[in-house]
């Protein structure tokens, strides 16, 4: 098979990250400072490098902020849900996932705060013009995703961070799309709240997530049980991380996370370049085929490219891709529907391509000439 499905999660897994993982199944199999014996320890020390090794990477404040959650989705909710203010305005876009979108709905919808969906430009991105112009009195946080998860859109993060800390906003961006595939730094972009999952650019293992914070931003917990700590206390503790950490952890996915840093540090400029190269291929070739539709943004970071068949439904042309040619790819609305209506193709959805470097010339020619095929259909 074909995978062109790295946005969704990364197809490979580098041997670094097996590797770990199956080393914590064999030898770390015990809850991480749950109890005082050396394989709770151990277990610990394991976690504490993984927070070492995330608060390195994203130049976070300090690695007692960087907080483990089930994914991605769930760290934003604790980014979200753990800062609001009850009568407080947030301003987000729509190019956001539903991951940002439901909780901010939902919140609006039970009248605890109001919220301004920015549109975005014609290269698919959101201005900081636009955000500093939507800014009210009552504004407490802003909400957005570093990298569009339909378009492959990268917005100027440094420059919107810059606007919040002068207007003293909140700041928390989605890395899912960016974390692994372009530079986050929490201190030069000013980002205050920043969520990722560690299945995607990482290429670790999926049921993991990463939120990271300020001292200053840190969030109210809204998971609340048992974290080791204070057990005689019926309230949840303050100190982070234990905080926001109730509950056994995912530590064989937190050491992959471990290796798949390691991993990135030392193959991440050389895949970058490899990445953008086949994902400019996609992008320039599906422009020569007619009956085809490119929608994404010349953004090759991310290895996005999405489009559309002006005579096929785009969930029956990925079926097809699948079915006939063994190529995987993602259709639909890739859980962002607002950017889909703002972009026009909220009936019939995009094509997502998603390609990492460890997908070749010979797959991009293949699938090119596949969607040529289809195109006369």
């Amino acid at each position: 098979m074909i995978y062109f499905d790295n946005a969704a999660t990364s197809g490979y897994k580098p041997p670094e990250v097996i590797d770990a993982v199956n080393y914590a199944m064999e030898n770390l199999s015990a809850n991480p400072g749950r109890s005082g014996h050396k394989l709770s320890v151990a277990a610990m020390m394991q976690t504490a490098n993984a927070r070492n090794a995330v608060a390195e990477l994203v130049n976070a404040e300090t690695p007692d902020n960087v907080v483990f959650s089930l994914n991605c989705t769930s760290a934003l909710n604790l980014a979200i849900l753990g800062s609001i203010k009850r009568g407080c305005h947030i301003i987000s876009s729509l190019s956001e996932h539903n991951s940002i979108l439901r909780p901010l709905c939902e919140l609006k919808q039970r009248r605890l705060i109001d919220v301004t969906f920015l549109v975005p430009d014609y290269e698919n991105k959101i201005s900081p013009y636009d955000v500093e112009k939507a800014i009210r009195r009552n504004t407490t946080l802003v909400v957005l995703g570093h990298v569009s998860n339909v378009t492959g859109a990268e917005h100027d993060i440094e420059t919107i961070g810059k606007i919040a800390k002068r207007n003293r906003l909140t700041f928390i961006v989605d890395g899912a799309q960016s974390v692994g595939y372009t530079a986050v730094d929490m201190q030069r972009q000013n980002i205050d709240l920043l969520a990722f999952p560690a299945h995607k650019g990482l290429h670790g293992i999926m049921g993991l997530g990463c939120l990271c914070f300020k001292e200053d931003a840190k969030p109210q917990p809204i998971i609340y049980g048992g974290t080791g700590t204070d057990s005689h206390m019926l309230t949840q503790p303050t100190t982070s991380p234990e905080a926001y950490e109730s509950g056994t952890q995912n530590l064989p996915a937190i050491a992959g996370l471990v290796g798949a840093i390691e991993w990135y540090k030392r193959t991440g400029e050389a895949n970058g370049e490899i990445r953008r190269d086949l994902a400019k291929m996609i992008f320039d070739g599906l422009h020569t085929v007619h009956g085809v539709n490119v929608v994404s943004s010349p953004n090759f970071n991310s290895g996005i490219v999405s489009f559309y068949l002006d005579n096929m439904d785009s969930l029956m042309t990925s079926d097809v891709l699948n079915d006939k040619y063994d190529i995987a790819c993602r259709a639909g609305l890739h859980c962002a529907p607002l950017i889909h209506k703002h972009l026009g193709t909220e009936k019939q959805g995009l094509v997502r391509v998603s390609v990492s470097a460890e997908n070749t010339k010979e797959e991009v020619y293949a699938f090119l000439n596949a969607v040529d095929d289809i195109s006369k259909y």
